[in-house]
């Protein structure tokens, strides 16, 4: 068996043997060009039957978690795990995320995938040595973290619940190094609750001199927040580059706040006669 399946309490609940296969299945699968990430093109495929599961502890590297419906959270133990074509929905993780990688597992990937935190789940993903592709996350407080080696791409982040005083982002990182986020639909704007939250990416250095670097912000739809764009004036960090994005205009003081150091490069406005401006942090 390649995972264990259980309850909370931790004793085994459901009988569902996973396939387990070489770390080869976790390579990318071709998609032909269906628009910007979203409803249609992101989260379970159509024809996909799911099959129903408690929360699952995966502990046998090179896992493969294909067509379940998880009707709880997902701690990932082991290396080289893919998790597709499925959905997870979690409101009280079992850890601090949805979704968690603990420390030593690398390489899992999650792809064709939705994560709902219920409106309750405080982090969908996190926090190192993961890939996210045609994801649909929702309805938690922040939707990924980013630690060291993530790379998000064709996914939809979006609708996030604030959790009582805490400050929502689609994606967050505070130190890490080579996250690429690439083509993604990152919406934090929650409309049915008229609620702007904080940004679609936060990056900010909240454990003192630790550093940020080699992160990538490309070609993506970003949308909300009081800055869509918020990077802390108290950043360390080196190599953080944003490059063709375009930004929503619904956000209370514009679509970016960073230091200077910070690159920007061909970022335009959904609106075209909007000019792209960042504020300056301090």
């Amino acid at each position: 068996m390649a995972a264990l399946l259980g309850g909370c309490a931790g004793g085994p609940t459901t009988d569902v043997v996973l396939d387990a296969r070489p770390s080869v299945a976790a390579q990318p699968t071709v998609v032909a060009d269906a628009g910007p990430p979203g409803p249609d093109n992101t989260g379970v495929p159509a024809d996909v039957d799911l099959r129903p599961s408690d929360d699952l502890y995966i502990t046998q590297p090179g896992s493969v978690i294909d067509g379940l419906d998880v009707d709880g959270c997902v701690v990932v133990r082991a290396s080289d795990v893919v998790i597709r074509n499925s959905r997870i929905r979690c409101a009280e993780p079992v850890t601090a995320n949805v979704v968690q990688v603990e420390n030593g597992a690398t390489g899992l990937v999650i792809e064709d995938t939705e994560i709902d935190g219920l409106g309750e789940a405080d982090i969908a993903v996190g926090w190192s040595d993961y890939t996210l592709r045609r994801v649909d996350i929702h309805s938690t407080n922040d939707g990924v973290r980013l630690g060291d080696d993530v790379l998000i791409e064709d996914s939809w982040i979006h609708d996030m619940i604030r959790q009582g005083g805490l400050h929502p982002d689609c994606i967050q990182a505070t130190t890490g190094s080579d996250i690429t986020v690439r083509n993604n639909t990152l919406d934090v704007y929650n409309r049915e609750r008229d609620d702007l939250n904080n940004a679609a990416v936060q990056l900010g250095s909240e454990t003192g001199p630790r550093l940020l670097e080699r992160v990538l912000i490309e070609d993506n739809y970003l949308n909300g927040g009081n800055y869509t764009v918020n990077v802390r004036g108290d950043t360390n960090f080196q190599d953080v580059v944003f490059r063709g994005n375009r930004y929503g205009t619904d956000s209370r003081y514009g679509p970016a706040m960073a230091p200077g150091g910070v690159e920007f490069s061909s970022e335009r406005m959904d609106e075209g006669d909007t000019d792209f401006s960042v504020t300056t942090a301090r």
